[in-house]
């Protein structure tokens, strides 16, 4: 079962995902830089620039024993983690006598999921009721019932599972989006060749298995159970689009009745029962985002036999349950976490616990450390640079010799439109609804605790289908080390937990925030005009606003990103060049526009981009390597550096990068789009 309100996979839900926040805002004045020796500086710049600024760093690091990786996110994440703690802890102090809604909800999860005994003899709590259903289930549609009942209660599924989100017809409506059937893996994990990928897909299967026996099954039921599972999986992903194509609506946003899902399900889904429970009727909108599984689910369903259909929906609830039920399950999840990331050790129980409760109630424990450590001040100078890079972008969009006037207009338009939202939210979710949570004192249950939480975000979201897009409502906590572009609302986010050193400073010199922040806002903007993004309109609506002949020209500028790409590789690992191609697109545009703010200012390109280097340096094991070539839709850090460096006609000139140098890319060979 996967669930629409957290990440289902086991890595995300053990990795803390903290925020750090910087003091202090404003652009310092700039004297005259000093002479630089760039080779005597960096040695080897123009053979591998990204490894030669870095080289000092890397040098000082060493990837932590519990860690897959290190670099400037993970050790923010490191040091955010223990502010976490401490809030968590100061929060169990009060939560059954406090006023304070976040530190009740806060400070039960954290004692609660430290109550090991009462862990270990609560089992799964009150989701054992749908395990027995399964069990007692006589037909196929008994069993997707009570999938049905446990989606809809807490937004888990498994071969059933429904959500509402902006339509891309009209952002500002919500629609209902058919949950796709839950694989365990991705499919190009299923079916990968790199024997790293390989080796995590038996270590997911060896949990599985370890996850029957801990719910009861012997060692041999188990591994008969996963075995015959793992294999649908397996088959089943063999119908389902690419990751790649996940990011293309023109594949994913496939509109449908309610009745079409009765057509296609036929007699093995209650689609009664899925009417009463969504409240919607035949006649209802349904986007269904991956077709070739759903159909291929539909006849997996009429021809499986019926145990093989309950031990497939059992594996995926034992999967996502497994961090928060029993203490013992958990450590299981944990160290096999660790083998398949590589790493020597699991991380210290009291960290994974914050991760989890950080990602279970994420704007509770936000508002929580805002309140202990966001300064508002930044803000202003990040408005600023949001609205220099707007104003430059604009320029830059009329300068397009391949695009014509008609699409510049839409593109202007879409661009004008472009809102930001930096820091912190002013309106927060938990205050829309009441969550009902229990102390160990108060006879409360960890696994409990956490589904009580996704239920009344599940009722909250049901009770409100019908209302507008509430576009007031932040996607991420601003503790998040992170920033992200909206299709749907066409802005940009730029979290608190991102607005710190070495990402941006106050102190820092114009040049590092510029190499930093400015590249992340400027990234995020580029988005909106990506392979995905370029398909929604200034209001966030999916609509083809291109001239035919642009929309060609841009495919083939697009084309060339994914080849120049996908010749990249780490470590003998090739980069997907398709996968990455929204990505790399922002990257390379927010390079172009970096560069010509810089150059408009009479910065020293050199250090903006010594420092955008510095941004993505990152020690990365090899286990967890072969994993993000496989499914981030991001290419590795050594990758953003140096292929979007060589793809700069700017670079050239600002370090005298002649075609002797292995940093060269032939004029003709370097992908431009914005």
């Amino acid at each position: 079962m996967t669930t629409s309100t957290v990440n289902k996979a086991v890595a995300s839900a053990l990795a803390a995902v903290m925020l750090v926040v910087g003091a202090g805002c404003g652009v310092q004045q700039q004297s005259a830089p000093a002479a630089v020796n760039w080779e005597e500086r960096y040695p080897g710049y123009k053979t591998d620039f990204y490894e030669a600024v870095n080289k000092a760093q890397f040098d000082e690091w060493e990837i932590p024993d519990s860690d897959p990786s290190i670099g400037h996110f993970i050790a923010l994440d490191r040091e955010n983690n223990q502010r976490l703690l401490k809030l968590m802890e100061d929060a169990a102090q009060s939560a059954g006598t406090t006023d304070d809604s976040d530190t009740a909800v806060v400070g039960a999860l954290w004692a609660t999921g430290n109550d090991i005994e009462a862990r270990n003899a609560g089992g799964f709590g009150n989701a054992q009721r749908f395990i027995d259903a399964v069990d007692e289930a006589q037909t196929t549609r008994d069993v997707i019932k009570a999938a049905i009942d446990f989606d809809r209660m807490y937004g888990y599924y498994s071969f059933f599972g429904m959500s509402l989100a902006p339509d891309s017809a009209d952002a500002s409506r919500k629609v209902h989006y058919l949950g796709p059937t839950d694989l365990g893996l991705t499919k190009e994990e299923w079916h990968s060749s790199i024997e790293e990928t390989k080796t995590r897909v038996k270590l997911y299967e060896e949990l599985m298995a370890q996850l029957w026996v801990e719910s009861g099954a012997s060692a041999a039921d188990a591994e008969a159970k996963v075995s015959s599972v793992t294999k649908a999986m397996r088959d089943l992903s063999g119908s389902a689009l690419d990751q790649a194509d996940m990011y293309n609506a023109e594949k994913t946003y496939n509109v449908h009745t309610m009745a079409d899902l009765e057509a296609v399900y036929g007699g093995a889904v209650p689609m009664d029962h899925v009417y009463k429970a969504y409240g919607v009727s035949p006649e209802d909108k349904v986007v269904v985002k991956d077709e070739g599984l759903w159909k291929a689910t539909a006849k997996f369903l009429h021809e499986a036999d019926l145990q093989l259909v309950k031990d497939y929906l059992k594996t995926c609830l034992f999967s996502d349950l497994g961090t928060i039920n029993t203490h013992d399950a958990f450590l299981k999840v944990s160290e096999n976490h660790r083998k398949r990331l590589g790493m020597e050790e699991a991380k210290p129980f009291d960290q994974n616990l914050a991760a989890q409760v950080n990602n279970w109630v994420p704007f509770q424990c936000g508002r929580l450390y805002a309140n202990a450590y966001y300064d508002p001040k930044v803000e202003a100078d990040i408005q600023s640079m949001v609205d220099d890079f707007l104003d430059v972008y604009a320029t830059r969009i009329n300068g397009l010799e391949w695009m014509t006037a008609s699409t510049k207009k839409e593109a202007l338009a879409k661009l004008d439109a472009m809102t930001a939202r930096i820091g912190v939210p002013d309106v927060w979710p938990q205050d829309r609804y009441g969550i009902e949570v229990k102390t160990p004192e108060e006879g409360g249950l960890y696994i409990d605790n956490i589904l009580a939480v996704l239920q009344a975000d599940r009722e909250y979201e049901f009770a409100t289908k019908d209302e507008p897009v509430d576009g007031t409502l932040w996607e991420d906590p601003p503790q998040t080390i992170n920033a992200f572009y909206d299709l749907s609302g066409n802005n940009i986010t730029l979290l608190a937990g991102v607005l710190n050193s070495p990402f941006y400073s106050g102190d820092a010199t114009e040049e590092e925030n510029l190499g930093g922040i400015g590249m992340i806002i400027a990234h995020e903007i580029t988005h909106a005009f990506d392979s995905s993004g370029s398909q929604y309109d200034s209001n966030g609506n999916l609509r083809n606003w291109w001239a035919q002949d642009d929309a060609k020209k841009f495919e083939e500028l697009g084309q060339s990103v994914v080849e120049y790409y996908s010749a990249q590789s780490v470590r003998g690992m090739q980069v997907d060049g398709q996968l990455t191609l929204g990505e790399n697109i922002a990257d390379l545009g927010a390079m172009a526009c970096v560069s010509a703010v810089a150059k408009q200012r009479g910065l020293d390109l050199r250090k903006v981009y010594a420092a955008y280097a510095n941004l993505w340096a990152e020690e990365v094991r090899d286990e967890y390597l072969a994993n993000l070539v496989t499914t981030d839709s991001h290419s590795p850090g050594k990758v953003r550096v140096n292929a979007v460096l060589s793809a700069t006609d700017d670079f050239y000139d600002a370090f005298g990068i002649t075609e002797q140098a292995a940093m060269y890319v032939a004029p003709e060979d370097r992908p431009h789009i914005w």
